[in-house]
């Protein structure tokens, strides 16, 4: 029950994604009481669970990592039957067949028009876990003014400026790898001095060949007469040299559904240093992953 973990909690979080194990570990750090609210398992100690069940499935599909396991004596796991069903991309089969979309026995997801939904997600930090490929892009300036600057949409009530700081701070929990000039392209700024966390990732020989053909590369009109094309790195949140005790990218696999390594960050990596400032100050942080509505209408959390 909640009241077991966190009797008295300061701050309540929804959801142990990126945004949510950022914020419990700044709020645990300053010695709040936070409680954080999640649909999936409690998180392990350590990925080598998940990379046992990865291995051994007989399907490497993008779920199979993860709890709930997908298949049980009977085949495909009855969605209704485990804690925080979710889809899955073998829920894709024809009618009658294995997976099918159309049958709630094997697909979480109840669905009446003509074609299956192919799109799947995790309830374990937030979903992060498996679909962030890492990119860590910053927003442009323009972005926050896109009815000032193009008449189109709405200003957003604050400016690039406003995030800048915190822009730097979650770049520096989450270790990405980027260069400031290769960043530095339509009025995005940073403050004087700043670099990223770790260096670009090193060019693929892939890049350099694109990069080449690039360099030569001419377009008429549109105003891109005189432009210099160039393949140039994107922010990325996997370490291109050791950072916060974790290895260097090898690249010898994928970023998703799991880093074998854990080179590329994922929430798991912020929540588990929140739980050990939690530990070692008088346990600040609790964690929950069920909850029932009691028939006097209050909301129980276990």
């Amino acid at each position: 029950m909640c009241a077991a973990r966190m009797p008295d909690p300061e701050v309540v979080i929804v959801g142990s994604g990126i945004s949510g194990a950022l914020i419990a570990k700044v709020l645990a750090t300053a010695g709040r009481r936070v409680l954080i609210i999640e649909a999936g398992e409690q998180m392990p100690p350590d990925i080598n669970g998940y990379m046992t069940r990865f291995l051994n499935a007989s399907a490497k599909v993008p779920e199979s990592p993860y709890p709930p396991d997908l298949f049980d004596s009977k085949g495909l796991v009855d969605p209704s039957t485990v804690n925080a069903g979710r889809p899955t991309v073998l829920s894709l089969g024809a009618k009658g067949k294995f997976g099918d979309w159309q049958d709630p026995k094997q697909s979480y997801l109840i669905q009446h028009g003509p074609l299956a939904f192919g799109s799947t997600y995790e309830r374990i930090n937030g979903g992060t876990v498996r679909h962030w490929l890492g990119t860590s892009l910053r927003f442009l300036p323009s972005d926050f003014e896109m009815k000032t600057r193009f008449n189109r949409f709405v200003d957003w009530p604050i400016k690039y400026n406003d995030l800048e700081k915190w822009y730097g701070d979650a770049e520096a929990e989450i270790g990405v790898s980027a260069d400031v000039a290769d960043q530095s392209y339509l009025d995005i700024s940073f403050k004087p001095g700043y670099s990223y966390p770790m260096p670009k990732i090193v060019m693929s020989k892939v890049d350099a060949a694109v990069d080449a053909v690039m360099s030569g590369l001419k377009i008429s009109g549109h105003g891109l007469d005189d432009v210099k094309w160039a393949v140039a790195s994107t922010p990325a949140g996997r370490n291109s040299q050791p950072y916060q005790n974790r290895r260097v990218c090898a690249g010898n696999t994928n970023c998703i559904p799991i880093c074998p390594i854990q080179a590329k960050y994922d929430p798991s990596v912020t929540l588990a240093d929140a739980f050990r400032i939690s530990l070692t100050d008088q346990k600040l942080i609790a964690k929950v992953s069920t909850i029932t509505r009691a028939e006097s209408r209050r909301v129980r959390a276990s």
